[in-house]
């Protein structure tokens, strides 16, 4: 047999790589479209200076072509505008339920206000206080207020009753609640995640000790949440042993039953959702609530030192709306939406009051952030 060397051995010809299919530009589009390099990246973004056809038509070619923007690009013209200093681009409404200013500038709902004023500034955007409770206002009087203004973003503030129905020109706007009281119609909505703290506070009494966690709650309060503190905690004593699992103590103004309810049930922790169950046992009974019972709010706002809670962080819910509602206005999205979303953040967990307290006086020096004592949803 023939012995071959290495040397004789033929050189395999690996064939060449097809080159990479070249990635779509703008200007491709541009092209196949019929259109300016200005139009075209208007037309993509759903700019309400370019027509819903000639829209429909760019990113139809985009589609087709597989254009996707380019990320790393999308972030370095983010920072080049950032450089350069913030272009106002409009106005954003944020409407409130009260008649006046002085009514909420002490609520959770402020919070919302200075998170969305303070993001939209960021954007390049202005947030303006608009009160749907003003003398004489009606949803017709201020949806033609609001478009003579020429304001497209809103941000709808909570109202003090669930099921709130809120019947302005939607068409004529993009916008994004907070909470859940506003039912009808189905908008967007920016919240804490109350079903998410409320496990998050069980667990934590449960792996601290507590055996019988008892849970006092508003009703009205329960219902503006969609229920979700009363299931939630429903859920948790579904998986307790029947002599742990207490019954809900609910009161229209949270003070009901409150010394029948805990000689029964004798609990040993209690979470307030709506009120404050140590503030309201001194109210209605003259004397301080029990010591031997460890006291948690499900707002910690709502509250003193006696009780650990949940910190809404509301501002970064503000946050979050405004986000959402710039988002809304740079994609042309005016109108109710299809598939309204729900974009929901926990809270931060509270373990000293005092603590938190002096964390809020150092975080913000400004007046309108000034903490000025208990507040309500």
């Amino acid at each position: 047999m023939a012995n071959r060397s290495p040397k004789n051995t033929p050189a395999v010809s690996a064939s060449p790589a097809p080159p990479a299919p070249r990635r779509p530009t703008l200007r491709t589009i541009a092209r196949e479209a019929g259109l300016s390099l200005a139009a075209t990246s208007m037309a993509l973004r759903n700019h309400p200076g370019i027509a819903a056809s000639t829209c429909a038509r760019a990113q139809a070619v985009a589609r087709r072509l597989g254009y996707h923007p380019d990320p790393k690009l999308a972030t370095l013209m983010q920072h080049l505008r950032t450089q350069s200093g913030t272009e106002y681009h409009e106005t954003i409404a944020f409407l409130s339920s009260f008649a006046r200013y002085e009514e909420w500038s002490w609520i959770s709902q402020h919070d919302y206000y200075l998170g969305a004023t303070e993001r939209a500034s960021e954007l390049g955007y202005r947030v303006e206080t608009f009160h749907l409770g003003a003398p004489d206002m009606t949803p017709s009087r201020m949806s033609d207020m609001l478009s003579a203004r020429g304001i497209r973003g809103l941000l709808v503030a909570g109202f003090p009753q669930a099921g709130t129905h809120l019947p302005l020109a939607w068409e004529r706007f993009a916008a994004v609640t907070f909470d859940y009281s506003v039912t009808t119609p189905l908008l967007h909505r920016a919240t804490t995640d109350y079903y998410r703290e409320m496990l998050t506070v069980l667990h934590r009494l449960s792996e601290a000790g507590c055996r019988r966690i008892g849970l006092n709650i508003r009703i009205g309060d329960d219902a503006k949440v969609w229920s979700l503190w009363r299931s939630a905690y429903l859920l948790f004593n579904d998986t307790l042993p029947r002599n742990r699992r207490l019954p809900v103590n609910a009161s229209d103004d949270g003070k009901g039953n409150l010394d029948t309810w805990i000689r029964k049930y004798r609990p040993d922790a209690i979470v307030s959702a709506g009120g404050d169950f140590p503030l309201d046992y001194e109210k209605v009974r003259r004397r301080p609530p029990p010591d031997d019972i460890r006291y948690v709010n499900m707002n910690i706002r709502h509250a003193d030192s006696r009780s650990q809670g949940i910190d809404k962080i509301s501002w970064v819910v503000g946050r979050m709306a405004c986000n959402h509602c710039v988002t809304l206005l740079q994609q042309n999205e005016i109108g109710l939406p299809g598939h309204p979303q729900i974009i929901s953040i926990e809270g931060k967990w509270v373990e000293n009051y005092d603590t938190w307290l002096a964390s809020l006086d150092s975080r913000c020096t400004r007046p309108e952030c000034t903490y000025t004592g208990r507040g309500k949803s």
